[in-house]
Parts: C-alpha cells; structure tokens; sequence
C-alpha cells in the first residue's frame, strides 16, 4: 500500500513537474528533429537541415484551413518573431504535410512571401520524423543544434521561450 502511494506521488509530481498543460512542452530532454525533404514552388527540393538561423519556426498547416489562416496571420504580426527575421536569426519553414500541389500553389500567395513555403510531395515527412501531431495548425520551434524546443505548442508559447532564451543571452552578452 505504502508503495503504490510512493509511487502516485512520483507520477503526479513529474506530471505536474512536467506540465501536462505546460504549453505542450515536454521535460524530456531535448529530442533532435528529424530532418526531411521538402519541394518548393518550381519543383527544387530542399532539406529542414540545410537552414541555419538561430531559430527555426517549424509550420506544420493546411491551404484551406481556417485556423491556419488565422495562425498565419498572427505568426506574420508577431512583433518578436518579425524582429527575429529581420535580424535573420528566425526562418519560418512552412509545410503542407501532403503532395496536392495544385491545392498548395492555389494558396501560396497566402503566406509571408519571405517564409520558405513548402510541400511534402513524396509523402515522407510525417511517417519518416518525429512530427506528430493531433490537428493542424501545428507549431515547433527548433533551435540552431535542431533540437526541438517545443512542439505542438502556440505563438504565445514561441515568443514567450524565445523572450526568455534572448533575455538570458542579452544579460550574459552585457555583464
């Protein structure tokens, strides 16, 4: 009996520790993102790997998805993030996690012209990573090692982690 309570106790405390609400973070240490392929608009192929800013906003959507239009519009107005880009320390890599390109070019002109906008066209990403996700919009946000900071997560969370990170860095750069 002692045990079972001992045990319970350790669940919740790392499921509170952990913050199963925690903006879908995990307390896991830090997982690498899997790379993978994507096609861009004149049928070149690029890598996930090949982008090397400090950040990568990792943009999981759907061309006719009403949440997703909204979210791209809330990402293109983010004050944080558009300083990020401008400074070239933030790349946003959207992906349409399926090969329908005439569905996707008919929506591209949607996106921010200045994000990479690309489309899974072999079908690979999603069974070959660790991208899982329940619904689209989905959000992670890599750093420049490609480590998954958060995943499955909101703008709010982004720019909140991202505050925190550059906070951290600006008082180490001043003192």
């Amino acid at each position: 009996m002692n045990r079972k309570r001992i045990m319970l106790s350790v669940v919740l405390f790392f499921s509170a520790f952990c913050g199963a609400k925690a903006e879908h973070q995990t307390c896991a240490p830090p997982v690498k993102a899997g790379n993978f392929t994507y096609t861009l608009g004149a049928g070149q192929k690029d890598s996930l790997y090949a982008l090397t800013s400090e950040w990568i906003l990792l943009y999981f959507y759907e061309p006719t998805c009403e949440d997703c239009r909204l979210l791209t519009e809330q990402i293109a107005g983010s004050e944080i993030l558009n300083r990020l880009f401008t400074e070239r320390k933030l790349q946003v890599l959207a992906i349409y996690p399926d090969n329908d390109r005439e569905l996707w070019k008919s929506h591209a002109s949607h996106l921010p012209e200045q994000w990479i906008n690309g489309y899974d066209e072999q079908l690979s990403i999603i069974p070959q990573s660790n991208y899982l996700f329940r619904s689209l919009p989905a959000l992670y946000l890599l750093d420049k090692e490609k480590y998954i900071r958060l995943h499955e997560t909101t703008l709010e969370a982004i720019e909140k982690e991202i505050s925190k990170v550059r906070g951290i860095k600006e008082e180490s750069n001043n003192g």
